[in-house]
């Protein structure tokens, strides 16, 4: 992959990327700090990407890990960004999406398949295959999940 097909997709994803990170760490300037922090560790480790048409779910779950690790190192203080939106309304439903994915306490796989699924347009095959999972294994995660999603209060 070359540096501009680099910043090409993660131009194309940064949105996403952000708000995935802020799912974790419900902070805009953290979330901002873990996506800054995913990239450039997308790019120091870019040799060790083996397809480039994983590359959205590889840097996704960069992402993810830069945003748990900077959740681990928080001091324990709250600032007024925790209990604000983020500042874009453009990607207040997509907030709402990862907030009704937190409320389903959904484990980490099932996190990611929906995310894939629904954020990304991957279809069930297509994940099973960026993640290395088996298709039955990313079926089974992927119907529970939306049965978990379906029993929250206010969700028909």
């Amino acid at each position: 992959m070359t540096k501009q097909e680099f910043v090409s997709s993660v131009s194309a994803n940064e949105k996403l990327l952000y708000i995935a990170a802020y799912s974790v760490v419900r902070n805009t300037e953290d979330a901002k700090d873990a996506v800054a922090a995913a990239i450039a560790k997308a790019w120091e480790k870019l040799d060790r990407l083996r397809d480039e048409d994983r590359f959205d779910g590889w840097i996704l779950k960069i992402t993810y890990n830069e945003a748990k690790k900077m959740l681990r190192h928080r001091d324990g203080q709250v600032s007024l960004d925790d209990v604000k939106e983020p500042s874009c309304d453009d990607g207040l439903s997509d907030m709402r999406f990862f907030d009704l994915l937190s409320s389903a306490k959904l484990d980490e796989k099932s996190r990611r398949i929906m995310i894939l699924r629904f954020f990304y347009g991957c279809e069930l095959p297509e994940t099973a295959k960026m993640m290395g999972m088996p298709l039955s294994s990313v079926k089974t995660k992927y119907y529970r999940a939306l049965e978990k999603i379906k029993k929250l209060p206010g969700i028909r």
